[in-house]
């Protein structure tokens, strides 16, 4: 499988691009540069300002404060999904805890995607819809539990 089918495929399990038609996807594989990052290289620092979108193609992550819960990733995960719908500051860290090779998306790219490919937007506002979904949901139970 070609890198930029392996993204593809990786495209397709992200919420965000999930319901997208596979040409589509191509299309935003097409926009997302590839690189190799050493072990033990942070990739995303809490409170700085970013815009990228990664795939873990090969290796490991983890991401987590220092102190507290943390989430490994391998290949096929992805995180920083919402920095390409508004770059706010980071929450948590994203540390390589082995060599890793990493499609990248930026939220740059991912505009000119919006304007060449028609039907990404509404998959976008259907994954945003969700997204606020399940925050009202949640916010309703934790408001019911206190």
């Amino acid at each position: 499988m070609s890198e930029r089918h392996e993204i593809q495929a990786q495209l397709a399990s992200i919420p965000l691009f999930a319901r997208c038609h596979p040409s589509d996807l191509r299309v935003v594989a097409s926009h997302c540069t590839v690189r190799d990052i050493p072990a033990n290289t942070i990739l995303i620092r809490a409170g700085e300002q970013a815009d990228d979108l990664y795939l873990l193609l090969r290796g490991s992550a983890r991401r987590g404060p220092d102190a507290g819960p943390t989430r490994d990733f391998g290949p096929g995960d992805y995180f920083g999904e919402l920095a390409v719908l508004d770059p706010a500051p980071r929450s948590l860290d994203v540390v390589t805890t082995s060599d890793c090779t990493v499609a990248i998306l930026t939220r740059g790219a991912f505009l000119l995607v919006l304007d060449a490919v028609p039907g990404v937007a509404p998959q976008l506002l259907q994954f945003l819809a969700r997204r606020l979904r399940e925050a009202d949901l949640r916010e309703e139970h934790e408001t019911a539990r206190t």
